[in-house]
C-alpha cells in the first residue's frame, strides 16, 4: 500500500491529503526521516489540523537530537491555539515542556489533558503519574538550586 502511494505521490505531487496518508503510514512503520518530509508535503493541509500537527511536531522531534526544541514545539503551540483541548498536542506538549525542564507548563498541560480524559481511564492514571513525576522534579530542582545560592 505505501509503495502504491509513493508512485501516486511522484505521478502526482499536488496531492496534500496523499502526502498526509504517506507520512502517516511512514509514522507508523517508523520511517521518521521520510515522515517528516512527507508531512512538509502537505504543509496547507498541516497547518489546519490539530492531529496532523501534532503527528509532525512528534515526528520532527524524533529525527533530531534536539527533540521538540524550535519547529515542533511552535507546530503543537499552533495545535493548541486551533484546538485547546485536544489530547495528543497536550500530551506532547506536556512532554516538551518537561525536556526543557519547564514543569509547571507540564503540569499545566497535563491538567488540562486531564479535564478531557475519563476519569478512571488508563489514560487519566498515567497523566496522572506523570503530572507527580512533573511535580518532584521541580521540588528537586528547587532544592538544588537553593542549595546553589551563594550565602
Amino acid at each position: 500500500m505505501v509503495a502504491s502511494l509513493e508512485g501516486r505521490l511522484k505521478q502526482n505531487p499536488d496531492d496534500p491529503a496523499g502526502w498526509l496518508m504517506l507520512a502517516r503510514s511512514y509514522r507508523h512503520f517508523g520511517r521518521y526521516e521520510e515522515a517528516a518530509n512527507a508531512f512538509s508535503n502537505a504543509t496547507n493541509l498541516v497547518q489546519t489540523d490539530p492531529l496532523a500537527l501534532a503527528e509532525y511536531a512528534e515526528t520532527l522531534a524524533r529525527t533530531r537530537s534536539s527533540g521538540f526544541e524550535g519547529e515542533p514545539t511552535r507546530l503543537l503551540e499552533r495545535a493548541l491555539s486551533l484546538s485547546p483541548g485536544s489530547p495528543m498536542p497536550l500530551t506532547l506538549a506536556g512532554a516538551a515542556a518537561m525536556q526543557r525542564e519547564d514543569y509547571p507548563a507540564a503540569i499545566n498541560y497535563w491538567g488540562k489533558l486531564l479535564e478531557v480524559l475519563p476519569p478512571d481511564s488508563d489514560a487519566a492514571k498515567v497523566v496522572s503519574e506523570s503530572i507527580e513525576h512533573a511535580r518532584k522534579q521541580q521540588a528537586d530542582l528547587a532544592r538544588r538550586s537553593a542549595t546553589d545560592v551563594p550565602q
